[in-house]
């Protein structure tokens, strides 16, 4: 079921408790009567000697369990060389961790009957066709979706799309024009080769569809009723102004405010802080009914269900470990000036998330040591 007015979308910021203190109470509900949320665990003293082992101005890290965040925490500086701490209620950089946003869309889309995830790029791009390259043409929207359909992982030169200057939706545009007009490296199906290119196509498809710029969709469609009220794009914080973490170059803990360009949107450049983040996580979490206002069980289910001897699908790695009790999901962000990591146990109901303001091996390393602090339980309440 999608949501057609804006009243219907208040169950899903019911079922998600994602704050960092009590609930508003229900509209309908005395506020003496309101069940309370407790406040999540303040985990920023489990992250400081994480951090003082590797070479990152800052760590932030929270745990999911259910439908809240039962931990969260933060520690370090929102710039190197600069005194100002970083607060758990700072914003992130998400990197490519933002693809599964745009597959959430792309299942909208399917909800609405305006798309299927086996529908070419010769259907939805009718004007594009006749300059397609023949196999190119026959990439499918499930292709894209899971980095099958031989494109490569990086247009030669992103820039150029920005230089022109013309509307993201025409620069989208072109990027699918020119990619779909060469072969592919493979044949579309068989091989998985990531590609920050196929979801870029993925934001066309989105605005050939709606005429809506991907920006505009994923606020209105996905931010809003998450309640992600943090979410926006690109590096965060005010041009010049220390009042978020700015990104940083390794290894010399270089601060930049920076970013990929705007074109590359679906690909990655959404941030957010660590609660917004958790409740788009929280979707993988919860039961399906409770995801329910913003995709069909059926849907979500087709987007995020790997193909068999396949271990990716729709913005996740899926791989088998024993913590989770099986299969669990993964997927990891960086535009080279930040680094983030999530971990997703659909079996046993939580997730872990991890975040640092700078890329490269040390990030990574103090990223997975955090997130396998929460995911062994050191801090569950």
């Amino acid at each position: 079921m999608r949501f057609h007015l804006i009243a219907p979308l208040l169950p899903m910021l019911l079922f998600i408790h994602l704050a960092t203190g009590a609930n508003a109470p229900h509209p309908a509900t005395r506020a003496s009567t309101a069940p309370s949320t407790p406040a999540p665990r303040n985990i920023s003293s489990l992250l400081k000697p994480i951090l003082n082992r590797h070479k990152i101005p800052s760590l932030f890290a929270a745990r999911i369990d259910g439908n809240r965040v039962t931990s969260l925490g933060a520690f370090g500086v929102r710039k190197s060389g600069a005194p100002e701490p970083v607060t758990p209620n700072d914003q992130i950089h998400l990197g490519s961790d933002t693809k599964a946003m745009t597959a959430v869309l792309i299942g909208q889309l399917v909800d609405d009957g305006q798309l299927a995830l086996d529908t070419p790029m010769s259907k939805i791009f009718p004007a594009l066709a006749p300059k397609m390259n023949a196999a190119a043409a026959g990439i499918t929207v499930s292709h894209l979706l899971n980095h099958t359909a031989g494109l490569p992982a990086n247009m030669p030169d992103w820039w150029k799309y920005e230089r022109s200057s013309k509307p993201l939706i025409d620069q989208r545009r072109r990027v699918a024009s020119d990619a779909l007009a060469q072969a592919p490296t493979t044949e579309p199906g068989p091989h998985f080769e990531y590609s920050n290119v196929g979801y870029v196509i993925l934001g066309a498809v989105l605005e050939q569809k709606t005429g809506t710029q991907w920006e505009t969709l994923v606020q209105k469609k996905l931010f809003g009723p998450l309640n992600m009220t943090s979410a926006g794009f690109g590096p965060p914080g005010e041009t010049g102004k220390i009042n978020q973490p700015w990104g940083h170059v390794a290894p010399n803990m270089r601060p930049m405010q920076f970013d990929n360009p705007a074109v590359m949107g679906p690909a990655g450049r959404v941030h957010c802080t660590m609660i917004d983040w958790a409740k788009f996580i929280a979707l993988f979490v919860v039961a399906p009914k409770d995801r329910a206002p913003l995709l069909k069980p059926e849907t979500f289910d087709s987007l995020f269900t790997p193909a068999a001897s396949a271990e990716y699908a729709g913005g996740w790695m899926f791989v088998k470990r024993g913590w989770g009790d099986g299969i669990v999901l993964n997927h990891n962000g960086s535009n080279t000036m930040w680094y983030c990591t999530a971990w997703i146990s659909p079996k046993k109901h939580f997730a872990v998330l991890a975040a640092t303001n700078i890329a490269g091996d040390d990030a990574a390393k103090a990223c997975d040591e955090a997130a396998s602090a929460l995911i062994l339980g050191a801090s569950r309440p």
